[in-house]
């Protein structure tokens, strides 16, 4: 990051989270060249009810307030249990300016696996819906508990959440987000401009809500690290820009889902919240009030996108015209919409059913998500006539570990029960394969162990826990408007 004004060819510095938030305040303008209105836009959808838009100078009013309310209490280690809500992006932006680090817990946990990751995390102030917790468990069983915030919605704000009942005991703070905000709003200066060492953001990686789960705490760097990388993954035509309306269709406690927003945050691009988002969630039904140009989903999400659109390609027609969209793939093209396919192949996604230009794809290492195959990859962009990425993304790797160029769109011939590959890592990071009994790097081919090193991982190198090869292929023109050689990664 450069300061504003600073002449293009002096020396930056490492940016962090609150870097990216004064990006997206218009604080630190936008490349020369680049359009905007000034500001990020921040939209959240409630329901059917339709969308309502946050305006950037309040949001930076509540991670100010709320910043200093946990500053002055002496947090220091914050749990974030919310779906994806405007607060909880107010609530990790503010960890970095006010010194306190910020705990990602999955939702929908069962009280006592919550209770558990509490104590595991050491955690010593919560940010929780109202109702989610049983106050006089998390009392009981989470004694370093000391603060309390809940979030309310709006139909339920006439009620006084701050009392803690008789009997409960224990000392510990209760207040309520909308009142310090409504309470401490005229007293919300402008965010600190502190250049003191942030402190990191801590990830929960579970198979499931209730399992077992590996806890991962990303610095400032890795967090940076990994967002930049996602952002010069993509050629510059296909880059973030303010004209793009973005949808997280998958948690904010994935870094994938979590990192891929902040890049739209300060590419200023408008962002959409979805309290329905995570692995496995109705695309459609997440999308039906807005209509955007960019998503990230889970791979369970696409798996069931494409099973649920595939089964209604039945006929002759539609199978022809499947087939004819197949073949304009292979030949390095992207599908345009005609009579024939309009309406019989294109899955139904936002109020405006193919603007999506762009999805994202997670895949996670190591748990039981359903492979995509190369084939369902080409259904998918059939489907959104869109181009998808498909991401491989680990515990210990923030953002992702490799993803698949955004104009490639073969159909390789992966088993149905294999991923596809998943493209060249990113530029945070290294891949090493290190041998294993049954994968061994030979003059014939290159397998093994993932090991990976570089600024997105945790620690500096982590071992993936999962095998793999690197696949070296040449591209040609129609997929990257260029040939050259690079290595593919590949999961066994």
């Amino acid at each position: 990051m450069k300061p504003p004004g600073a002449p293009m060819y002096s020396a930056g510095k490492d940016g962090d989270l609150r870097d990216i938030w004064r990006r997206a305040t218009g604080e630190i303008p936008l490349e020369r060249g680049a359009t905007s209105s000034g500001t990020s836009t921040i939209m959240t959808v409630y329901g059917k009810e339709g969308v309502s838009e946050h305006k950037i100078e309040g949001v930076t009013k509540e991670i100010a307030v709320i910043g200093k309310h946990l500053q002055g209490n002496g947090a220091k280690r914050v749990a974030i249990y919310l779906p994806n809500s405007i607060e909880f992006l107010a609530a990790v932006f503010a960890g970095a300016f006010y010194g306190f680090t910020p705990i990602l817990i999955p939702y929908n946990q069962p009280h006592p696996a919550l209770v558990e990751l509490l104590v595991r995390t050491s955690a010593d102030a919560l940010i929780a819906e109202a109702g989610s917790v049983p106050l006089a468990d998390v009392i009981k069983g989470a004694s370093g508990l000391r603060q309390i915030i809940w979030t309310v919605e709006k139909t339920s704000r006439h009620m006084d959440w701050s009392e803690v009942p008789e009997g409960i005991g224990g000392k510990i703070d209760v207040s309520v987000w909308h009142d310090l905000v409504q309470e401490h709003q005229s007293e919300a200066a402008a965010l600190p401009s502190n250049t003191d060492k942030a402190p990191g953001v801590v990830f929960l990686w579970q198979e499931g809500v209730g399992k077992p789960a590996e806890i991962v705490e990303f610095t400032q760097q890795n967090i940076a690290a990994a967002v930049g990388s996602l952002i010069t993954a993509l050629p510059a035509a296909q880059r973030f820009s303010a004209s793009d309306t973005f949808l997280p269709a998958d948690a904010f406690t994935h870094s994938y889902s979590l990192c891929l927003t902040l890049a739209a945050l300060f590419s200023h691009s408008t962002v959409i919240i979805n309290s329905v988002a995570g692995p496995g969630v109705d695309l459609t039904l997440a999308s039906r009030s807005i209509a955007p140009t960019i998503a990230v989903i889970s791979a369970e999400t696409a798996a069931k996108l494409h099973s649920t659109t595939s089964a209604s390609v039945t006929g002759g027609a539609k199978k022809f015209a499947h087939h004819l969209e197949t073949r304009m793939l292979i030949n390095g093209r992207l599908p345009t919409d005609t009579i024939l396919t309009r309406s019989s192949l294109r899955a139904s996604i936002g109020t405006t059913p193919g603007k999506l230009r762009l999805l994202f794809v997670s895949e996670r290492a190591g748990l039981n998500t359903p492979p995509l195959t190369a084939y369902d990859l080409s259904d998918l962009r059939i489907f959104t006539k869109a181009r998808v990425v498909y991401a491989l993304t680990a515990a210990k790797v923030a953002g992702a570990v490799a993803q698949t160029n955004v104009y490639d769109y073969r159909r390789g011939p992966t088993p149905s029960t294999k991923h596809s590959h998943f493209g060249v890592p990113l530029s945070s990071l290294e891949i090493k394969l290190k041998d294993t009994p049954q994968h061994r790097t030979t003059d014939e081919q290159s397998a093994g162990e993932l090991i990976v090193t570089g600024s997105s991982v945790a620690g500096g190198e982590a071992a993936l826990g999962v095998n793999g090869k690197l696949h070296i292929t040449r591209f040609g023109a129609a997929y990257a408007n260029t040939t050259q050689r690079q290595s593919e990664l590949i999961i066994h």
